[in-house]
């Protein structure tokens, strides 16, 4: 009991017929009773041996082409009645006007034609996919005055317009096209609107494009205002215009305020395209800037969800930073979860990734997700002038070298938050160890690429700086590159590394930074393995370049004392020849340290 019973298959010893296939030793076909009617117009069309159709011909296919649009204008005339003539009219000289080939003349002509096409029924036509086609080409070929008729014949629709996914487009063109008093006339009928053209997807775009392309500061305020709330509102005046302003002159209404624009950008949070638009993270940042903990911890747990949609924008990275810096641990790695291949070569997403390496003290979880990510991709990462900062970032955080002051001053606001608990130096030197090895392991398989490429050079000099590891092998690679005899002017094209315009400087910088690794107890010296590869017999070419001759001078003042005798004494045997090179100033420079 309990136990399954054996599988025995079914076997079926009865077979079951099908129309059109007998089991009874009958040919296949149809019982004269299963025969299908055939149609009264004829007989069916022919078919090949193979059951399929035969190709449709080309006259075929006009003749589908042909009733289909007669069938589609057919259906617009009954819809749109008296004005399908009409319509169609400006369709032909729309058709005309947007070619290249038509000149000036004609295009005046046509444009009178049209204008006279479409004047009194613009409303009509700024609704539909086609004739909204027409619109946009009247106004960008338009004057003025032409552009101030249409914006008269919409006045009264341009909200309408904003939310419709046609009509929007010829908002946006009278305001790319408009001057600044059609702009501001515009804009002035958004007033009252704001919060719900912002709720709404389409009409967003438009509030967005206004915002960021074509307003001015005192417009910018007027949208941005909207969204601060009813008491906002009342206190505001034309010397109190902005948030700043309002909450010094009225500290006691900060709470309303704040709680306010909390109620209004907290569901445009829920939207994923509302939630990319700057001028919402405008007023996120706003509201992060001036909220006291309470509330700006109840905001955090609120767009978690959405922090990864605004990391693009100047204002929404900065946003990001606040939730990474004032976000307790539960939030913390929902925020750190972003796009990375995506924000790491941002022109303000990589400054998120700067906070991560900053506050996030669970350094093992950054190392999986962020440094492992950025690490699959060092190549890419590398190539990009934001991605590149990340990783300098990790090698000389918040060097002035690398970073403007404000950057810096930016970053030091999320010094000392409350849930950041571990050193800033433990943190640090934990990420570098970790993503040492693959930058080093980078380095000496792409040593030539990087080293002589302007951009990338700077970071071959960070690597050897600062990695965690063993430098040699790097090193080595670095200066095997030097390794043959100079040719002035290069071979094949190819310039010798202490002739290259990037190479020189590196091979300068690594010596120099030498002293720089033995006061912090390395035992590595590019000086040292530079001699050794090279050899004093091949670098007595180098006096032959003004740069070539600058790097010799770099190792006669070499920290490490054998190194610069051992150079000193392989030139000093041509000293001569030195003496008889006029043509550059590395030469004379060279003579100058040797007879120190």
């Amino acid at each position: 009991p309990g136990a399954k019973k054996p599988f025995k298959p079914y076997k079926n010893t009865e077979k079951k017929s099908r129309p059109g296939k007998p089991n009874d030793g009958r040919k296949p076909g149809f019982s004269k009773a299963e025969k299908r009617k055939r149609p009264a117009g004829g007989p069916p069309a022919k078919r090949e041996k193979n059951g399929k159709k035969p190709p449709t011909t080309e006259e075929e296919l006009k003749k589908r082409l042909q009733k289909k649009r007669e069938l589609k204008n057919n259906r617009q005339q009954a819809e749109r009645k008296e004005m399908f003539d009409i319509i169609s009219r400006c369709k032909a000289v729309w058709g005309n006007l947007r070619r290249k080939k038509c000149d000036t003349e004609q295009k005046a002509k046509l444009m009178k034609e049209l204008h006279g096409l479409i004047r009194g029924k613009i409303k009509q036509m700024a609704f539909a996919h086609d004739s909204v086609r027409v619109l946009q080409c009247f106004i960008q070929f338009g004057n003025q005055k032409q552009r101030f008729e249409v914006f008269e014949e919409l006045k009264d629709s341009v909200l309408d317009m904003s939310k419709s996914p046609y009509g929007k487009h010829v908002v946006k063109k009278l305001l790319m096209y408009g001057n600044k008093e059609m702009v501001a006339a515009i804009i002035q009928l958004f007033g009252g609107h704001i919060r719900k053209m912002l709720r709404h997807a389409t009409a967003s775009t438009i509030v967005e494009y206004a915002y960021n392309d074509k307003a001015m500061l005192a417009q910018r305020l007027m949208i941005t205002g909207e969204l601060y709330g009813n008491t906002y509102a009342i206190c505001k005046s034309s010397e109190l215009n902005t948030i700043e302003k309002v909450l010094a002159a009225n500290p006691e209404k900060l709470e309303n305020i704040l709680e306010e624009t909390k109620q209004a950008i907290v569901p445009l949070a829920q939207k994923e395209q509302v939630i990319r638009h700057s001028v919402v993270h405008k007023v996120f940042l706003d509201f992060f800037q001036f909220a006291p903990e309470k509330q700006r911890s109840e905001m955090i747990e609120s767009i978690r969800e959405s922090v990864v949609y605004m990391a693009h924008t100047h204002d929404g990275a900065r946003v990001a930073m606040h939730c990474l810096w004032h976000g307790t641990a539960k939030v913390g790695p929902d925020v750190q979860h972003l796009y990375y291949c995506y924000i790491n070569t941002g022109e303000f997403g990589h400054m998120v990734l700067l906070a991560i390496f900053d506050c996030v003290d669970d350094t093992k979880l950054v190392k999986q997700t962020v440094l492992a990510e950025l690490l699959s991709v060092l190549p890419e990462v590398l190539g990009n002038k934001h991605g590149k900062k990340v990783l300098l970032y990790l090698l000389r955080p918040r060097d002035p070298t690398h970073m403007l002051p404000d950057i810096v001053k930016l970053l030091e606001q999320g010094d000392g938050n409350a849930h950041s608990k571990k050193d800033m130096a433990t943190r640090r030197r934990e990420l570098l160890e970790a993503a040492s090895p693959a930058l080093l392991d980078h380095l000496q398989l792409n040593a030539a690429a990087m080293v002589t490429n302007k951009a990338a050079s700077v970071t071959v000099r960070d690597i050897l700086a600062s990695a965690c590891g063993d430098l040699r092998p790097a090193m080595t690679a670095v200066a095997q590159l030097a390794n043959q005899e100079l040719v002035q002017g290069g071979v094949k094209g190819q310039l010798h590394l202490a002739e290259h315009p990037a190479g020189h400087l590196v091979l300068k910088w690594l010596i120099e930074q030498d002293a720089m690794l033995a006061e912090n107890g390395r035992e590595e010296c590019f000086s040292r393995i530079l001699v050794d590869t090279v050899g004093t017999e091949t670098m007595k070419s180098w006096v032959k370049v003004n740069r070539g001759a600058m790097v010799l001078c770099s190792l006669l003042n070499s920290c490490d004392g054998s190194v610069a005798a051992e150079v000193k004494a392989a030139l000093s045997a041509i000293i001569p020849e030195l003496r008889r090179i006029s043509d550059h100033k590395g030469a004379e420079i060279l003579l100058q340290n040797l007879n120190k």
